[in-house]
């Protein structure tokens, strides 16, 4: 075969043995092109810290289609993100739980990424039985700016994002020592529409003026422009213990 390779070789003019030549670097660079190409598409984009045990319960195939979906969120809307690897994505401590809804089972969970600077609240959907499992198994959205790890970036989720209304609407504060059980009254109640631009305050009678403050100062916490809303007010008599 040697020998054969040798006489053909021989037997060309010089043109085409540049021919030949620039054939075979071409394709030597398509090989190796090739090849790394393989291998980066190979490489985990995300790896999670202390993954392991904790989500252990969550099948593999929704766990990979997690780290796919979250790859494909932070490179849409992070700047200068130049890594193949994102490998210090960590499941905070104490975030995590599961629930079981009609078969189906759900894990959520909060994730901080150092270098990135993005905190997501993750939740991941699959069926006990697989073929059951649902289409749109992942949410990766943002959570409020207070549960945000790094609260001075800009938090991008697949539906929502740091000046989200939902995220910090409807705001409700009971009085001290009560909770919502559906008798007690609030000392104010804060609720927004993001279409119309509009607030809507209501507030006990125990003491309008401080609980109007109160709701004024938490909507100052909030990372939204309030400027351009109408606030409305209403004073709440109904179930109301001075």
């Amino acid at each position: 075969m040697l020998n054969m390779l040798k006489t053909f070789y021989g037997n060309l003019s010089k043109g085409g043995k540049i021919i030949l030549w620039v054939f075979l670097q071409t394709l030597v660079v398509i090989i190796l092109a090739l090849a790394i190409h393989i291998v980066f598409q190979s490489k985990t984009r995300i790896e999670i810290e202390n993954g392991g045990e904790v989500t252990s319960a969550i099948p593999d195939e929704y766990m990979e289609n997690f780290k796919k979906t979250l790859w494909e969120l932070i490179s849409s809307n992070v700047d200068n993100i130049d890594k193949n690897v994102i490998d210090d994505v960590v499941i905070r401590d104490g975030t995590y739980e599961e629930v079981i809804n009609d078969n189906v089972k759900s894990a959520n969970f909060i994730i901080d990424i150092d270098s990135i600077k993005q905190t997501f609240a993750v939740s991941i959907g699959w069926s006990e039985n697989s073929k059951d499992g649902p289409d749109n198994n992942v949410s990766i959205e943002c959570p409020p700016v207070d549960e945000m790890k790094y609260p001075e970036t800009v938090c991008y989720g697949m539906y929502n994002n740091t000046y989200s209304l939902d995220l910090y609407l409807p705001h409700t504060v009971y009085p001290e020592g009560s909770e919502d059980d559906g008798v007690t009254a609030p000392n104010y109640m804060i609720t927004g529409d993001e279409g119309t631009k509009t607030l809507d305050i209501m507030v006990s009678v125990c003491d309008v003026e401080r609980f109007k403050k109160e709701a004024l100062d938490y909507l100052n916490t909030v990372p939204i422009d309030f400027s351009g809303y109408t606030i409305n007010y209403e004073t709440n008599s109904i179930n109301v213990e001075c």
